[in-house]
């Protein structure tokens, strides 16, 4: 099975493709950016055809995991006509390319296609987008299960990971400690998932073939504020503060929905995974990133 990440910069696709690599398996990759790295294409979106990636590609099982898109809310909302070049018109225009070549497709979606009113969303739960990010991936769900029903779409919420980044709000979380508070949006739930549970999903979806949308979420739908909480009682951290706000506290362009919890029973049901606990990847995050007594400065 050859397996191509479109898109090795990003915090998903880097680890995808440091996963399928780690475990030996036969990948390739693509980025915007010069890599010394044999197995990684240059390859951009927005100008350039596939067939610099095809041609290095022989396997006749291959699989498209689609890991480029502009995800920052704001941004989106910003820079519209820009994002929706990158997030609509031109992935269609590379999962059609990549289907008449062959290939399987694992696209992302969000849980941002819902409203955020009610929570505990199925995948049979009406669709709702209630910001420009949102609306994109909506209407991407819905030209894939309407013309390309074989790909398998992966709704995916706030991920969380074991190593220090950036994207990580466990990072972000950790490197606010000498501030002595957090700010956290009042109300805002989801059903976050680590990202090596992602991952797995990836290698489920590719050997099953499966197809159609499902949710790849942890188990609980946490606040950001319960979580935080969380994360700082393990730290032994008693003195920092966390804010819950309102929306139009923050400086936010475009609306965040609240309520985004998710079930992934149908994933579940269909593959036996068992998603990681958030306790361990605190856990492990505190252990792997933050050294037993040294905490970053107050």
């Amino acid at each position: 099975m050859q397996y191509v990440v479109f898109g090795v910069n990003g915090y998903i696709g880097s680890y995808i493709f440091r996963q399928l690599e780690k475990e030996n398996l036969n990948v390739l990759g693509t980025s915007r950016k010069s890599c010394d790295n044999s197995r990684i294409v240059y390859f951009d979106i927005l100008k350039d055809h596939i067939d610099n990636v095809i041609t290095k590609i022989n396997d006749e099982d291959k699989i498209a995991i689609i890991c480029i898109a502009e995800t920052n809310i704001d941004r989106c909302y910003e820079n519209y006509n820009q994002a929706y070049e990158l997030n609509v018109i031109k992935t269609k225009e590379l999962i059609q390319e990549l289907l008449e070549k062959g290939f399987r497709i694992i696209y992302f979606s969000s849980d941002c296609v819902f409203d955020g009113i009610s929570g505990g969303y199925t995948e049979d739960c009406l669709t709702n987008a209630m910001n420009k990010y949102g609306l994109m991936k909506v209407e991407m769900e819905r030209y894939l299960l309407m013309h390309e029903p074989e790909t398998c779409i992966l709704r995916i919420p706030k991920v969380v990971g074991i190593h220090q980044a950036k994207q990580n709000v466990l990072t972000e979380w950790a490197e606010q400690i000498a501030n002595g508070y957090i700010r956290c949006i009042r109300g805002n739930r989801m059903s976050f998932v680590y990202i090596d549970d992602i991952y797995r999903a990836c290698l489920l979806a590719a050997s099953r073939k499966m197809h159609g949308i499902y949710n790849v979420a942890g188990d609980i739908a946490y606040s950001r504020a319960e979580l935080a909480r969380k994360f700082f009682d393990k730290l032994g951290i008693t003195e920092v503060e966390i804010r819950e706000c309102d929306l139009d506290e923050f400086s936010f362009k475009d609306y965040r929905p609240l309520n985004l919890g998710m079930s992934n029973l149908k994933f579940k049901a269909e593959t036996k995974y068992q998603f990681t606990d958030m306790d361990f990847v605190l856990d492990k995050y505190i252990e792997d990133v933050m050294q037993p007594g040294i905490l970053f400065a107050r």
